[in-house]
């Protein structure tokens, strides 16, 4: 397993939740918040290096490096963009903050799948992939810049258009990747 200072853990938090009508990440699931849950699964691999993209200042409880989208409604893009521009490390691990069921035995599975060579590793269950559950190169960052810069904000377009992998998450973990956007999806998982 590689080094808690070789690797950086960012949640994407920045969302509008307009499904789900309040902030997602905030939303309890047994007594926790859903970024608490993340945080949880990525701080054995990662240790504190997490940074929260957002710019709502409740994300400060939990201890955690907070920024704001360098341009904002830009959506993932941009998000990513400026996590990726803050992080100090090769290695990024990008999560969503709609996806509080994942494990860091999930993780750790991912990352020992992630090739170097490559500037994405995003995971995929039923043909469904997620850009969000994933792993990121840090020079990711230069081609972002450029996206914006053209406004073209698709993130999965952005991924075709670079050396990337994709890789099928096992049954047995499916359910980790799930994002919970709505009210409905939301009971499903209490």
């Amino acid at each position: 397993m590689k080094e808690n200072n070789m690797i950086t853990g960012i949640i994407l938090a920045g969302g509008k939740s307009q499904r789900m009508g309040v902030d997602k990440g905030l939303l309890l699931l047994r007594d926790k918040t859903f970024v608490a849950h993340i945080c949880a699964a990525l701080q054995p691999i990662v240790g504190d290096n997490i940074v929260i993209v957002s710019s709502n200042p409740a994300y400060d409880t939990l201890g955690y490096t907070r920024i704001e989208d360098l341009i904002s409604n830009k959506g993932p893009v941009s998000g990513l963009y400026s996590a990726l521009k803050f992080s100090k490390t090769k290695i990024n691990f990008v999560l969503s903050v709609d996806v509080p069921l994942v494990t860091t035995e999930l993780l750790q599975w991912i990352l020992s799948k992630h090739e170097d060579s490559y500037m994405v590793t995003q995971v995929q269950v039923h043909n469904k992939t997620s850009p969000l559950v994933a792993v990121y190169d840090r020079s990711m960052r230069i081609v972002f810049g450029e996206h914006l810069a053209g406004n073209q904000l698709k993130l999965r377009e952005v991924i075709e258009d670079v050396s990337h992998q994709t890789i099928e998450v096992p049954e047995k973990w499916a359910i980790q990747v799930q994002n919970i956007n709505t009210q409905e999806e939301y009971k499903n998982i209490q």
